[in-house]
């Protein structure tokens, strides 16, 4: 599954350095939202998304100060001083998740997941799930060289990029009591969010499952490449993200759906070339045995037929084969915001 190309924020970071004004106050200022009062009236926004072979629809909204003091934001982060990185892009990105002119933003948006949740009887796994596919479902959109957006920002626009995408998940769960952190790949330029998982489950010993929001896909699959071509290779800076303590406790289910994936993919990957080859040795064979007919040497002819049998059948089996594992590929794919229905199928298959 193609990842499409995530740009990462772009913070416009501004230091103190005259004087003595370096001494005074926090060693870093970050952006809060300030609302334009008259801004107008309220924006409500609905977004439809599918979610366990259903489609949902959750709508909020928006007070149109909060939103365009949002969007107005300077977004900058001022410095005095030394302040390592990674200290000030996690506290950048923190302000924006909890800046509390979006509390209400987020009080009536987990209103309607919850009213989701407790209609489906949705336990912790599965809530995290919904919220997720929410948030994966929103089209990608980029906007190269601008900081990320606020959360409400997102919504609104009913489309983000990766680090948007995951400060919108990763405020909602936070706000469920989900263990989540933002998994930040400063040289790819790419970001990810972290989920609380049982040990043996996490990334690169993290502690946090990995979770794509730019696409479809299960909690702890990693993308083979993100972008064009990129390749996730460093170490992400790993920012917490509130106190939940929930864990993902499906991880071991979403990991055996993922590995029968892959495995599939690799065996189609392996039997479509061989079946090709045998295809066309059989082709060969056939017009061997139609040459043995026209001369009339019905002993060859009874050897080569019986060897063409055996062949054949033995192509057959691995159509069959390669027509299972495909399926397999397809059912999940068509699954990816159902992992409980991925699931069911990858069990109810034989080996």
């Amino acid at each position: 599954m193609k990842t499409r190309a995530a740009a990462l924020l772009a913070l416009v970071l501004v230091v103190a350095t005259a004087g003595c004004a370096a001494l005074f106050g926090p060693s870093a200022e970050y952006p809060a939202i300030v609302p334009v009062p008259g801004a107008g009236g309220p924006v409500a926004v609905d977004h439809t998304f599918a979610f366990e072979g259903e489609t949902e629809t959750i709508g909020v909204t928006i007070d149109a100060p909060i939103l365009a003091g949002a969007r107005a934001g300077e977004k900058e982060v001022m410095i005095r001083g030394e302040v390592p990185e990674e200290e000030w892009i996690a506290g950048a990105y923190r302000a924006q998740v909890f800046d509390p002119a979006q509390d209400r933003f987020y009080g009536d948006l987990l209103g309607g997941f919850r009213e989701v949740r407790d209609r489906r009887g949705l336990d912790s796994d599965r809530y995290l799930e919904l919220m997720a596919a929410a948030v994966q479902q929103l089209p990608y959109a980029t906007a190269p060289g601008t900081a990320a957006k606020y959360p409400v920002e997102t919504w609104a626009d009913g489309s983000g990029d990766c680090d948007d995408k995951v400060l919108l998940l990763a405020g909602l769960l936070a706000r469920e009591g989900y263990r989540v952190a933002l998994l930040v790949f400063l040289p790819e330029k790419h970001m990810a969010l972290g989920v609380g998982s049982p040990a043996g489950y996490d990334y690169g010993g993290s502690g946090y499952a990995y979770l794509e929001v730019t696409n479809g896909s299960y909690v702890g699959t990693v993308p083979d490449e993100v972008g064009d071509g990129v390749r996730l290779a460093s170490a992400p800076l790993i920012v917490p993200i509130g106190n939940g303590t929930t864990v993902y406790g499906a991880a071991p289910a979403a990991a055996a759906v993922e590995a029968a994936r892959r495995a599939a993919r690799t065996r189609v990957d392996a039997l479509g070339p061989e079946i090709d080859r045998r295809r066309s040795a059989l082709e060969t064979d056939r017009r061997r045995l139609d040459a043995l007919r026209s001369a009339g040497d019905r002993t060859a002819f009874e050897a080569a037929y019986a060897q063409y049998g055996t062949d054949a059948a033995a192509c057959d089996r691995l159509v069959a084969e390669y027509n299972r594992a495909a399926d397999l590929l397809n059912r999940t794919a068509a699954n990816r915001y159902d992992r409980v229905g991925a699931g069911a199928y990858v069990s109810a298959q034989p080996p």
